[in-house]
């Protein structure tokens, strides 16, 4: 698996995860770590084509090499051409009826689609509390996906994240787009709690009718290897309050080798 990495400013609150303002406690000032770690890897890096797609997993972990990163309002993620999502094929789980139970319990078989873990720190009381959370990707409809959180100790955090997923343009064939509401991102005036890790890996496979015959599709194939591998990049804009910084960021990636 090929990972390849970029280092830039970025964070995600916790109060995304469902915490609410009332359960924080506004804490003394804190330097704020404006640099990001990005690694993504596709495997495997040995290519399909558009006649024969190949199953392949994408495992992406956006962490911080402090405990104090910057705060983001929103970042679109690309993925290069020869990366494909068949999100379409698969069932869906709709974000009403996630939150109408804060749980995936009535997801129907096969929505889920990836896994993975996310840890973030906390201020409450004025002390930096942390917390681990699991991560589930559902797919979910009008070609979202939903990136359901779920943490026990010290708080109780069951929430999605939506991400927007629509074709790009130019090397990229991809974009998934996240915003994060300010009320959100900010549990209190001038309180953050940023999340300090966060990976998820999407993989999975379903089966479907055409022409009348059973074909199994997976949730992410590869159909070319561009020349010089497949290109990332991510787009950030953040909170002008936190990272202290205006305009958009665009952080480049080292393309993952392919054959």
């Amino acid at each position: 698996m090929s990972f390849p990495r970029w280092r830039t400013l970025a964070g995600v609150s916790l109060a995304v995860f469902g915490v609410s303002a009332a359960s924080a406690q506004a804490a003394d000032p804190v330097s704020v770590d404006m640099v990001q770690e990005l690694k993504v890897g596709i495997s495997p890096s040995k290519a399909g084509t558009k006649q024969k797609p190949k199953a392949a997993a994408i495992d992406v972990t956006i962490q911080s090499p402090t405990e104090t990163p910057a705060t983001t309002k929103s970042v679109d993620v690309f993925f290069g051409k020869g990366i494909e999502f068949n999100n379409r094929a698969f069932p869906t789980c709709s974000l009403k009826t996630i939150n109408a139970t804060r749980s995936l319990s009535k997801c129907p078989k096969g929505s889920i689609v990836g896994k993975g873990k996310a840890r973030a720190i906390g201020f409450l009381s004025g002390q930096r509390v942390p917390e681990s959370l699991t991560v589930t990707a559902v797919n979910s409809p009008g070609n979202t996906l939903q990136l359901f959180v779920k943490g026990t100790n010290p708080l109780q955090i069951a929430a999605p994240i939506t991400g927007k997923l629509t074709k790009a343009s130019g090397q990229y064939g991809y974009k998934l787009s996240v915003t994060l509401p300010q009320e959100l991102r900010e549990v209190l005036d001038g309180v953050y709690a940023p999340l300090v890790f966060f990976n998820v890996k999407v993989q999975s496979q379903t089966t479907v009718k055409r022409g009348g015959k059973s074909t199994k599709v997976n949730y992410v194939e590869t159909t070319s290897c561009p020349r010089g591998g497949w290109p990332f990049k991510a787009d950030f804009v953040f909170d002008q309050a936190a990272p202290f910084i205006d305009g958009p960021l665009t952080a480049t990636s080292p393309a993952a080798k392919c054959s």
